[in-house]
């Protein structure tokens, strides 16, 4: 099973790390991360962590990274190895030991699909679409961007961020998927 490859970019944010590596799919009992702790990639799965103990700490040489240099790396890997989401990357930063928040990214590198009414969906080819989510979330934007057809799911994703993103920046990821799947997220919830 593949998982995301979660980056910590932030010393402070270590702390959530141990919560983020302790979430689950919300449909059975596998993890959702793997942790990145060096640029070398591992060659299976046991070179990356997917859960911590309370007590434990880690290392990792992406501290100070920015986020394009998580997406370089992550591009240059994707194809190594079968165990890792080709197309997402989760990124933990200062932000996320404050909310609980990180940094969900989508790489799309083919062309953009026509989608009537919408048109070309996402609008550009060979770019990261981020969205700042709920760490306990990741799963369900992993299965629609990677899962459902985009047909159904590029709209909600990429047409209706702004209005599924609050003041604080955070993509509202339950209304999301109501929306995908069909329902008003002002009258059903999930």
């Amino acid at each position: 099973m593949t998982r995301i490859l979660l980056f910590c970019i932030a010393e402070e944010a270590k702390t959530f790390i141990h919560k983020a590596l302790a979430e689950k799919h919300h449909w059975g009992p596998w993890r959702v991360f793997w942790l990145v702790e060096s640029h070398t990639l591992p060659s299976d799965n046991k070179g990356f962590k997917s859960e911590l103990n309370d007590d434990e700490t880690f290392e990792t040489e992406f501290i100070g990274a920015s986020e394009e240099d998580c997406q370089k790396w992550a591009l240059e890997k994707r194809y190594q190895v079968n165990f890792i989401d080709q197309r997402l990357i989760a990124i933990a930063d200062a932000r996320s030991a404050r909310d609980d928040t990180l940094l969900i990214q989508f790489c799309i590198d083919s062309e953009p699909f026509e989608i009537e009414p919408y048109g070309a969906l996402p609008r550009d080819r060979n770019a990261w679409y981020s969205f700042r989510i709920d760490h306990s979330k990741a799963d369900l934007v992993a299965a629609s961007l990677t899962e459902t057809e985009e047909e159904i799911t590029f709209p909600v994703y990429f047409e209706r961020k702004e209005e599924l993103t609050d003041e604080n920046g955070v993509f509202n990821v339950d209304k999301a998927e109501l929306l995908v799947a069909g329902k008003d997220p002002d009258l059903d919830t999930l």
